[in-house]
């Protein structure tokens, strides 16, 4: 298992700092959310710990290996990103784009292995997409696209998985079905996933600890449920919220003025 840490890490661009002087230190096998406002950096940091972006100061590590040390190929089997806005190129069948997460270990000139072949099967049939295997990418619907999405992530056979929104522009059901799917992943397989979600509520529920996260700085850290619950929540999204016990499970809602 690999945890991930973040030193003294700054990202800027021009003058502008996206993210500010942000430590932390996510255990292995956990799953930390990043919340706040719209702008306050969550979608660079998130980038940043994927090595999508450089910092301009300060490091980010992934089970004591600094991610700006890594080579391509090193990095894209250590830390797995799924993008807000992935690119799903027209043409491709679902079995081909989940299998793009092989090619960091068997290059873009050699066939894939058995074994390589045997990962792809694997992760069709755990996020049930076995069906879908020889469809055209533009003929699945957003649910589907999107867990063939986390497949390709899964494909790449990481212990660290990076999600920047996952479940946008997804129904209630498969929001959960796939938020399902990353909890269990974190269960069974050790799998520490660093997440930015804007349902704070979901965000609450299947994260271990949130991090609020305000104009690229760390505002308050801890378990999902201290900060779900912390008055400086409601502050920095600057509205009223209440937290009402649901069967267990703390939902927040936003109360008008």
């Amino acid at each position: 298992m690999s945890g991930v840490e973040l030193v003294a890490l700054s990202v800027h661009v021009g003058k502008k700092a996206l993210v500010s002087d942000v430590s932390l230190v996510i255990e292995a096998g956990t799953w930390c959310t990043v919340v706040g406002p719209n702008g306050a950096g969550k979608t660079t940091l998130v980038e940043t710990i994927a090595g999508l972006r450089r910092p301009s100061s300060g490091s980010v590590s992934i089970g004591d290996v600094s991610v700006a040390d890594m080579s391509d190929r090193e990095r894209a089997r250590t830390v797995a990103l799924v993008p807000q806005h992935p690119v799903v190129p027209d043409g491709m069948t679902v079995y081909d784009y989940v299998a793009l997460g092989r090619i960091a270990y068997h290059g873009l000139f050699r066939p894939p292995s058995v074994a390589d072949r045997r990962i792809v099967e694997s992760v069709l049939e755990r996020l049930t997409l076995g069906e879908f295997r020889d469809r055209d990418v533009a003929t699945l619907s957003g649910g589907e696209r999107q867990r063939m999405v986390l497949g390709r992530a899964f494909a790449q056979s990481t212990m660290v998985i990076v999600l920047d929104e996952p479940i946008t522009g997804l129904d209630l059901r498969h929001q959960m079905e796939l938020l399902e799917l990353l909890k269990s992943e974190v269960a069974d397989c050790g799998l520490t996933v660093v997440a930015t979600l804007h349902d704070l509520t979901l965000a609450g529920q299947f994260a271990d600890r949130l991090v609020l996260l305000d104009r690229g700085e760390v505002v308050l850290d801890g378990p999902a449920g201290v900060v779900v619950r912390s008055g400086e929540l409601a502050s920095r999204y600057g509205m009223n919220l209440r937290v009402v016990d649901v069967d267990g499970a703390d939902v927040v809602v936003p109360v008008r003025h």
